[in-house]
């Protein structure tokens, strides 16, 4: 992917098996929002292209995608701000995937309740904290019935409690068939959830493995330390 003379994204080949959790990891500026982007068809690269479930998927609209069963969440969340909580999730249990019958305030309702949105689900979006609209942004990505959800910094403004209720949380939604990729600074969450990681510097790829195989790599330690 490119922006102009910038190369954001060189080559970067990734292949996620069904119920996995994938790690993204990479100083700042590696370009890991931006292959989230081109994933979810925000961005349409250049070259190369993505598959999901066997199809391509490079070149669709990102409400074609989600509808294939991919979600996401947002580095910076962007609710719809005059719309409360559950008004924001219906829309994603609304134009989603349907499959089991739900209706689609059953759904949004559930999903709030799985992510331990603590606040009556009429609070309107624009009154929430930083940490109760990354709830939001969860249960609003799960809501469209997704295989696949990216995660952008889901971890962040979190305290240590709340970071041990996530990492439960995406246990137990992997464990109901989702599958993860996700970008997050926290490495201790990463290292403790993933079951592999893929590192990125300047766009390109650097290593990928297993997190004991990431912390032992000479590359990664030179891309977060220096030489």
């Amino acid at each position: 992917k490119r922006f102009g003379g910038l190369t954001a994204l060189d080559g970067v080949s990734v292949k996620i098996r069904p119920g996995e959790i994938w790690g993204l990891i990479g100083p700042n500026g590696a370009g890991k929002s931006t292959l989230l982007n081109v994933i979810a068809g925000v961005f349409r690269p250049e070259a190369g292209s993505v598959h999901f479930k066997g199809q391509r998927i490079s070149g669709l609209k990102p409400e074609q995608i989600c509808r294939r069963g991919l979600a996401r969440t947002f580095q910076i969340c962007r609710p719809f701000p005059r719309m409360t909580a559950l008004e924001n999730v219906l829309v994603a249990a609304t134009f989603g995937t349907r499959a089991d019958g739900q209706s689609p305030q059953s759904r949004a309702e559930a999903m709030l309740d799985l992510v331990g949105f603590a606040l009556p689900v009429h609070t309107p979006a624009d009154s929430l904290t930083a940490a109760q609209l990354r709830r939001l942004d969860l249960a609003r990505a799960l809501a469209s019935r997704p295989q696949l959800v990216l995660l952008d910094e889901a971890a962040a403004g979190l305290t240590p409690g709340e970071l041990a209720d996530l990492q439960q949380l995406i246990l137990k939604i992997r464990n109901q068939g989702v599958t993860f990729l996700i970008v997050e600074h926290l490495m201790r969450l990463i290292m403790q959830l993933c079951d592999q990681i893929v590192v990125l510097h300047y766009g390109r790829k650097i290593a990928e493995g297993t997190p004991l195989e990431i912390q032992g790599s000479p590359e990664v330690a030179s891309a977060y330390l220096g030489e």
